[in-house]
């Protein structure tokens, strides 16, 4: 299954919209199973980016919280 975007570069939402696709497609009962792994696979990267744009994005809200706590 070709990539939409380097991960590097997706966004939090388009690996969102992706994922959601993947889940639709698995859903599909004449999904063949080098199809299925393939699919697996990309959807467990895809977590992993998302979970890696959250993480960033908690950073940076307390990094923005912590000059006005100090105030």
């Amino acid at each position: 299954m070709p990539r939409k975007k380097d991960d590097n570069n997706i966004g939090y939402e388009d690996a969102v919209t992706e994922l959601e696709e993947i889940l639709d497609a698995l859903s599909d009962d004449d999904i063949n199973v080098d199809e299925l792994a393939e699919r697996v696979k990309r959807a467990t990267e895809l977590v992993k980016v998302c979970r890696e744009r959250i993480a960033a994005a908690r950073l940076e809200v307390k990094e923005i919280q912590l000059p006005e706590a100090s105030r």
